[in-house]
């Protein structure tokens, strides 16, 4: 289940990308990721952008046991309708619905942020503070401190100053999503296509006799 929950932190980022990249320019590029935590690694993975299509490629080595599906891809094209889930070990993929304009918590941050502005623009009860810029992996970012008044929550971002992204994330809780090894330039457009010998993986539930 905490693998689950983490993995799918790492999806709605996809999502959310997914969804401003068709309105942002944003630039080609592949990244290693992680999600750490005060127990270590919860998700590693490999994060591959090409215009507006995306994928992820990701693991849980610390409770590989608990994971029975293996390794997971998560491949996502705003022009169709479904997000698709590859499972190697298995050689087989799930349609996920993408949902109506990938509507997730984070989007109107991410596009902002996309665009150059302030992640905060247009929200109520969120302050953003530039905190200065610094030098993350390398490379120079714009450092901000999110906080929602509310809640009481408070997140750091590094904002790369030339892809407009978001390449370190920390909040109060001690959960810090990285991006390091950033390679910039177009990617195989192999990627994000399902692989040959891969079989459609049916979930629905049949209907009850009645």
């Amino acid at each position: 289940m905490r693998w689950a929950t983490r993995t799918n932190l790492l999806v709605c980022l996809l999502l959310a990308c997914a969804g401003i990249s068709a309105q942002a320019q944003m630039l080609a590029f592949s990244a290693d990721v992680s999600v750490t935590s005060g127990q270590g690694n919860a998700v590693v993975g490999k994060w591959y952008l090409s215009g507006a299509k995306m994928r992820m490629d990701m693991s849980s080595p610390v409770e590989a046991k608990a994971n029975p599906m293996g390794k997971v891809s998560m491949i996502i094209d705003p022009g169709a309708k479904n997000a698709i889930m590859l499972m190697p070990q298995h050689q087989v993929y799930m349609e996920i619905p993408a949902g109506s304009n990938h509507e997730i918590e984070g989007m109107q941050r991410l596009r902002n942020v996309s665009q150059g502005g302030n992640p905060c623009a247009g929200e109520t009860g969120t302050t953003c503070k530039k905190l200065g810029s610094e030098t993350v992996n390398g490379r120079s970012c714009d450092k901000w401190e999110i906080t929602e008044k509310e809640e009481g929550h408070t997140t750091t971002a590094w904002v790369d100053q030339k892809l407009h992204f978001p390449i370190k994330v920390q909040d109060n809780k001690g959960v810090t999503t990285n991006f390091t090894n950033i390679k910039e330039g177009p990617q195989d457009p192999s990627l994000f296509v399902i692989p040959p010998g891969y079989h459609k993986l049916d979930v629905s539930v049949p209907a009850r006799p009645r």
